[in-house]
């Protein structure tokens, strides 16, 4: 196959995969095109360099070179396939004199690019810039218990036990139905005033979309009927990636999303996964349930 720039994945290999491992579907087809279709404004150039042994989804921002799919959305960035040297000497021609900024790289993905830039004679920079936080699952739900600090440990079973008192039991669901989806966005929506605002009708889209053609899926707590917490995540035979979530507000004095998380991270051991992925975000909860920083990088520089 010649390399060259495309406008459409249906040219590219499909036996294409991410360069950087347990990077969920945000490097993929179907996430990519979601958020072209649903968040990228109308005029957005997204072209694809691809070859034989590699691909590059790409997106021209007021100029500069991306990589596909908007920071605050994608959560990793990888190029696809084995040698990038190709891709790379093909964009840097094409875009000769413009600035590049490919950021949310995972090191198994900073590495091959920063070379394939090298080896097309770009010089580039690279520096930290983000975090996904990762629990490496251990083989059963009591390890990972026992790997939390003793006050942590005391105080989710504290806080599982409140839950039953005040609500009830709950019973936890993973669910890709109209109910369960309006159910997330309704209690997002009544979230405190600067996550409820998040939930525009275009993002709204956006996730309905994930959900009918990216493999999303919602995991559901009720008691007795009725919805208390929600996460909106993906699955694949490795990992757990939790990209949302919210509870509902009356609900808050029985810490409904602690309980929610807990429960996943069990099941996702309990179902064999190696990794529960908390994604971006340096909330203090993800630290008390085990998970540990996983630095992303961004390489930066302008093709000459």
């Amino acid at each position: 196959m010649a390399s060259d720039l495309i406008d459409s994945w249906d040219d590219v290999p499909t036996a294409l995969r991410p360069v950087a491992p347990m990077t969920g579907p945000f490097p993929t087809e179907p996430f990519l095109t979601a958020w072209r279709s649903n968040q990228a404004s109308s005029d957005v150039t997204a072209p694809i360099a691809v070859t034989a042994t590699g691909a590059v989804p790409l997106w021209i921002d007021r100029g500069v070179v991306r990589l596909s799919g908007e920071a605050d959305l994608t959560d990793y960035h990888s190029p696809l396939g084995g040698s990038l040297d190709d891709c790379m000497a093909l964009v840097a021609e094409r875009y000769s004199g413009h600035t590049f900024s490919f950021d949310s790289l995972p090191v198994e993905a900073l590495e091959p690019l920063a070379s394939a830039l090298d080896t097309a004679g770009v010089v580039s920079t690279s520096r930290h810039h983000d975090a996904t936080l990762v629990i490496d699952l251990p083989a059963d739900p009591e390890t990972w218990l026992a790997s939390l600090s003793k006050k942590h440990r005391h105080e989710l079973r504290r806080k599982r036990r409140r839950f039953v008192d005040i609500l009830g039991d709950p019973l936890l669901e993973r669910r890709t139905d109209p109910e369960a989806f309006a159910a997330f966005i309704a209690m997002h929506r009544s979230s405190r005033p600067g996550k409820g605002g998040f939930m525009t009708e275009g993002m709204e889209r956006f996730f309905w979309s994930l959900i009918t053609d990216a493999g999303a899926a919602i995991d559901l707590i009720t008691v007795a009927g009725s919805p208390v917490a929600a996460a909106f995540g993906f699955v694949d035979a490795d990992a757990f990636y939790l990209y949302n979530s919210a509870y509902a507000e009356d609900a808050a004095d029985a810490s409904p999303g602690i309980v929610l998380l807990a429960s996943m991270i069990e099941r996702s051991i309990d179902e064999g996964l190696q990794r529960f992925d908390f994604l971006k975000g340096d909330e203090r909860y993800k630290y008390r349930l085990g998970a540990v920083d996983r630095p992303l990088s961004v390489i930066e520089g302008t093709f000459p």
